[in-house]
């Protein structure tokens, strides 16, 4: 089962209606780029991932300019395909990529991941955008040479590629805690996106700074 099923309510806009900026009214421009962990799967609007992240920096009195840009259900291969208007269009400072989990779960190719992964970092320098990829680590033993091994793999690899800076993974501290899961099992509740958004703060607070 893929992260959350496209829906009208999750979708970010077309062509015609790029995602708005929240919270702060100036500083750097990030969008998150991802699926349904970035679009708040499950949850209020402002219970999303990318809505609390730019509480807390506004908390912290940081100015930052947050774009949601997460479409549950999205593969990389639909990450790529939307990248012009979801993120090019809105003329970013930064782009955090977070996909690859409904490649994942659907049984996709690493090789073809790693290509579509490895096209949107490109698409990112040609438009003289910054990134920062977010990686995934499967549930499974990671077992030399098994699908599992070679899908972890390939986010560390790009990120050494392209010389990027690389966040391990966003359910770190919560995958493992029934507590801090929705019913699927797969997606955070508010109080989990709380503990993940804290933790993803603290990562890009001095890629932030940087822009400033």
């Amino acid at each position: 089962m893929a992260c959350g099923a496209p829906t009208p309510a999750t979708a970010v806009g077309d062509a015609d209606s790029a995602p708005q900026p929240v919270i702060a009214e100036s500083g750097p421009v990030i969008v998150f780029l991802g699926d349904s962990l970035t679009a708040g799967f499950g949850l209020a609007a402002k219970d999303a991932l990318p809505e609390q992240v730019a509480k807390i920096f506004k908390d912290d009195g940081i100015e930052v300019r947050i774009i949601n840009a997460g479409v549950s259900g999205d593969t990389t291969a639909n990450g790529l395909a939307r990248f012009g208007w979801s993120v090019a269009a809105t003329d970013p400072d930064l782009v955090v990529v977070a996909l690859g989990a409904n490649d994942y779960l659907l049984g996709i190719d690493p090789e073809i991941t790693k290509q579509n992964l490895s096209a949107i970092v490109q698409k990112a320098r040609e438009s003289d955008i910054d990134c920062v990829l977010v990686g995934l680590q499967p549930r499974g033993a990671l077992d030399e040479g098994s699908r599992d091994a070679v899908f972890a793999a390939i986010y560390p690899d790009l990120a050494a590629k392209f010389d990027l800076e690389y966040y391990p993974s966003l359910m770190t501290g919560v995958q493992d805690k029934p507590e801090l899961l929705q019913t699927d099992g797969l997606h955070p509740t508010a109080q989990g996106v709380k503990i993940i958004a804290r933790n993803l703060a603290q990562f890009l607070e001095p890629i932030v700074e940087s822009h400033e």
